[in-house]
């Protein structure tokens, strides 16, 4: 694939999330190693203003993907049926996450929905006649062989690979860590926990209910970026007992931080390549996880800083993950090394 005239990465314009930002480094990294690379807005999101913060990336913007042989075409799986548009480019899917992906969604809500068959059917059969009609059910995908499918977790790469019976190649991303810098330990509160209430509040919620009274509670929201990082520095325990659909961002960022990051294994939180903390600091996802995790919190924060240097290798790799994520890089889009998981990056 060296000889690649361009490659074009679509992507949701003015969306500051992992995966827009993960898109971002993607053509920045490719420009880093001379390759024509661009940007393009999904039509969906093209009058959107592009974030600012991602001004960073050397990602210029295409105003269209040019569909001719020897380019390349990179398709996040949030815009999955935009790929087969594609006749004559090299066609990639790149498999952000798992649980969001249009792909899985119907089998996800069908097992998720409570009820009879009736409810089952009323809420699921949106997402599968979607699905048929633009051609990307699970079964529809395991017979396209024109795709490459990259995956940006071990969790990703273990789904796909079973049910699309391919072989995925790891593409993951990487933590900038310039604005965490050394955090104030004398400001840290062992005692506060914070989580992002998109990420399993529900369940928090219950944890709340019957946790120690003395642990104090802060939720990540309507906070500025430096708000954000402020919080990061100075709580004990970033906790996380959401679906982790890829290899999520936060965590990441509040172990950069010097806090606890506690994680339930579910998705990418499950799988050590993906999350590299030791057993203890995370929550079996059973009928117990309410009361596991609500006794799990105290017994860590009497130990915090012994718990926190647990995690000090886990914070190495994430500040080794822009130097992985070229190598990834270089392996798919220049050598053509089809194939590689995390496994063969450690």
């Amino acid at each position: 694939m060296s000889n690649a005239r361009k490659i074009f990465v679509l992507y949701h314009r003015g969306l500051r999330t992992g995966g827009p930002e993960a898109l971002h480094q993607l053509v920045s990294t490719l420009r880093e190693l001379g390759q024509d690379a661009y940007l393009v807005p999904h039509y969906t999101t093209a009058a959107t203003p592009r974030v600012a913060q991602y001004s960073i990336y050397d990602a210029p913007e295409a105003d269209t993907i040019e569909d001719t042989a020897g380019n390349i075409v990179v398709v996040p799986e949030t815009f999955i049926e935009d790929v087969f548009a594609y006749k004559h480019a090299k066609k990639m899917i790149w498999w952000l996450s798992i649980d969001n992906a249009l792909t899985f969604m119907g089998e996800r809500l069908w097992q998720r929905t409570t009820g009879g068959l009736p409810t089952k059917i009323r809420e699921t059969w949106v997402p599968f006649l979607r699905m048929l009609k633009h051609g990307d059910t699970p079964f529809q995908m395991r017979q396209r062989r024109d795709i490459v499918h990259l995956v940006q977790s071990s969790y990703a790469w273990s789904f796909i690979a079973s049910r699309l019976n391919t072989v995925p190649s790891l593409l993951s991303d990487f933590t900038p860590h310039d604005e965490f810098g050394p955090a104030n330990e004398a400001k840290r509160n062992p005692r506060l926990v914070t989580y992002n209430p998109a990420k399993g509040a529900h369940i928090i919620d219950a944890v709340r209910k019957v946790c120690d009274p003395g642990i104090e509670w802060l939720p990540i929201q309507g906070m500025t970026r430096s708000e954000v990082v402020s919080t990061l520095q100075t709580c004990g325990v970033y906790l996380d007992l959401g679906h982790h659909p890829g290899k999520d961002r936060m965590p990441r960022e509040a172990a950069l931080s010097g806090a606890l990051a506690v994680v339930a294994r579910r998705g990418s939180g499950a799988y050590f390549a993906d999350v590299p903390i030791p057993w203890e600091h995370k929550i079996m996802p059973d009928d117990n996880e309410v009361s596991a995790t609500a006794a799990a919190l105290p017994r860590l924060m009497d130990n915090l800083s012994e718990e926190i240097r647990k995690q000090d290798a886990y914070r190495s790799a994430i500040k080794a993950e822009r130097e992985r994520f070229r190598k990834e890089v270089t392996d798919i889009f220049i050598d053509n090394r089809l194939g590689k998981d995390a496994y063969d990056y450690m």
